[in-house]
């Protein structure tokens, strides 16, 4: 293995490792009395503002269709953060940890219907799995489906477009730009949204927003887009579902959370779903 490829493979596991924290710091930042709306305005605007430091030299605002292409991607971002963050209110950090990762089961459904391709057995049979997942995590105790959780697979279904899109958008060669430009524009959303509602600011809980902002929205942007130019993007999907891992443990240990047994077998039959999903293809890749 080479180093570059370790480098970029390192760089993604932290990414994972951030954005897993990022649900506990949600979570901390919602408790203090953050509004979702509110949250993801600064968490743009914070993240933007520090992407900007490094990609203001390339001068993506002269081109024109950039702007636009990245205005759209940013709007199916928002929703799937709004999806989240208001998934995760009502269902808290594990179940949004989990479900979150559906992302990579609708990738290849939606995309099949998208580019109108024939649905593979394999992605049946895993999403299969996948529903049998979310079934258990979402359903405890008796039949009612928390609204939280219908909310997070909203959620999951905007970011898998958000990801189809961005496929899209390869030709600009320019990621950090694009991230960006997606980050303004969810605080633009998110701030008009909280203008037309009166929503407010909270003062409370500030270090759990700057951790979102800052390191979540801008370290772990950063680090995604660079391990993920060395690295196919099956190997990339399957470090970055340990995303949810790391959630769901740090939301454990930090807000002393018991995780019910039956949520513990539901996520690993949706991850299982996800590494099977992502590693088979690659493994038949390589003997080819």
């Amino acid at each position: 293995m080479s180093q570059e490829i370790k480098l970029a493979k390192s760089s993604l596991f932290l990414s994972a490792f951030l954005w897993g924290f990022g649900f506990v710091a949600v979570e901390g930042a919602l408790k203090s009395g953050w509004h979702p709306m509110a949250l993801l305005s600064v968490r743009g605007l914070i993240g933007g503002c520090l992407l900007l430091l490094f990609s203001y030299k390339r001068q993506f605002w002269k081109n024109k269709t950039m702007i636009i292409e990245g205005v759209k991607a940013g709007t199916f971002l928002t929703l799937g953060f709004v999806g989240q963050t208001y998934g995760q209110a009502l269902s808290g950090p594990a179940n949004a940890s989990f479900i979150t990762a559906m992302y990579v089961i609708f990738v290849p459904l939606i995309g099949a219907l998208w580019y109108k391709h024939k649905i593979s057995l394999l992605v049946v049979l895993m999403s299969i799995t996948a529903f049998l997942g979310v079934t258990l995590i979402t359903v405890q105790g008796s039949l009612s489906v928390n609204p939280g959780d219908v909310w997070l697979l909203a959620g999951a279904i905007f970011f898998a477009i958000h990801i189809i899109k961005l496929s899209q958008l390869a030709s600009f060669n320019d990621s950090l730009s694009l991230t960006t430009i997606q980050l303004f524009t969810m605080s633009l959303i998110s701030s008009t949204f909280m203008v037309i509602t009166r929503t407010n600011f909270s003062s409370s809980g500030l270090y759990y927003v700057l951790y979102i902002g800052l390191i979540s929205s801008g370290v772990a942007f950063f680090l995604q887009t660079f391990g993920q130019k060395s690295l196919e993007s099956s190997v990339a999907s399957i470090i970055l579902t340990f995303e949810a891992i790391f959630g769901v443990l740090g939301s454990a240990f930090v807000f002393e959370l018991m995780i019910p047994t039956q949520t513990w077998i539901g996520g690993i039959l949706l991850l299982g779903s996800v590494f099977v999903l992502e590693a088979i293809p690659l493994m038949n890749k390589k003997r080819l």
